[in-house]
């Protein structure tokens, strides 16, 4: 392992060689290479964030005022929506709580996706 990676390569997360990031498979030790997985995680977050992004500001936060759990559904958050709907929370402090919440989430969204 006297080699050092160079931009464009890693070392093998089971035999310790040098290979390409690209590489699917080490050619030293034919095991799969572990950063084209996580690759293809950040892709999936990064398309998850963008759905977020994406959404309308004015309506998300209309919805979450006036139709709490739709606030959440609006924006993908099914297991809130569910949540928020099955506790009745749209009758308590949901109009005042959901809409702050919402905001959070999409202004979360829009930071984590800058700094992709």
């Amino acid at each position: 392992m006297a080699n050092e990676p160079g931009p464009n390569e890693v070392y093998c997360s089971s035999c310790g060689e040098v290979i390409k990031k690209e590489a699917e498979v080490c050619p030293e030790c034919g095991v799969k290479n572990k950063v084209n997985e996580s690759s293809s995680t950040s892709d999936a977050r990064k398309y998850e964030l963008e759905k977020i992004v994406n959404k309308d500001k004015t309506n998300v936060l209309l919805l979450s005022i006036f139709v709490t759990p739709l606030g959440y559904y609006w924006i993908g958050k099914t297991g809130l929506a569910l949540l928020n709907f099955f506790t009745f929370n749209y009758f308590l402090l949901g109009p005042i709580v959901v809409p702050l919440h919402t905001n959070k989430i999409m202004k979360d969204a829009k930071k984590e996706l800058e700094n992709m």
